[in-house]
């Protein structure tokens, strides 16, 4: 975990957002819970927790067996698959959002879709790697463009990343606000009028 804090951080998020969905929806509903999912919270719990888990050391040991000098040299071998592959995931990925991320899971959807694409990357690199035993050509645009992302990205996932979190931490506290201790604004109004 403090080797791939990113990861760590990245799947805890989902794990408690997915946790407190299915708590949430026990906690509101519970006839209708039992009802669509035929069992018990703690299942679906031990569930998530399992999964999550599993998807975290998938990731860790991808990330691990990638690291970032690695993983540049593999996109700048393969510029055709590269190039093909974010064409098919930016056509699809708006798809795949108007059909999975409503409710806010827009974050979660993207980051799913672009770890299958990122698989099926490497598929197509291995195949590739395996036909083609030489690099036969290389753009220099093409380098620059990775150069470029491999310095931007980071930075761009820390940024959404880190305002997701800022937001549902604020609802956190304005729904503890609203709701533990009855705060209903009247304080402000009286003081600022």
């Amino acid at each position: 975990m403090k080797k791939y804090p990113v990861i760590s951080l990245t799947v805890g998020f989902l794990y408690l957002g997915h946790l407190f969905a299915v708590c949430g929806s026990y906690f509101i509903d519970r006839g209708y819970f039992i009802e669509n999912y035929g069992s018990n919270v703690w299942i679906w719990g031990f569930g998530l927790t399992a999964f999550d888990f599993i998807l975290w050391a998938l990731v860790v040991y991808i990330a691990s067996k990638f690291p970032k000098d690695k993983l540049k040299e593999k996109f700048l071998r393969h510029p055709l698959a590269t190039i093909v592959l974010f064409g098919l995931f930016v056509t699809d990925l708006p798809y795949r959002l108007l059909e999975y991320g409503g409710g806010g899971g827009w974050f979660e959807t993207t980051l799913f879709y672009s770890f299958l694409f990122f698989l099926y990357w490497l598929l197509v690199c291995w195949i590739s790697s395996k036909i083609f035993k030489k690099k036969r050509f290389q753009w220099v645009w093409y380098r620059k463009v990775i150069d470029l992302a491999f310095i931007i990205m980071p930075v761009i996932y820390k940024i959404v990343f880190g305002l997701i979190l800022t937001i549902i931490i604020v609802f956190v506290i304005f729904v503890i606000m609203t709701f533990v201790f009855q705060y209903s604004g009247q304080d402000l109004q009286i003081l600022f009028s």
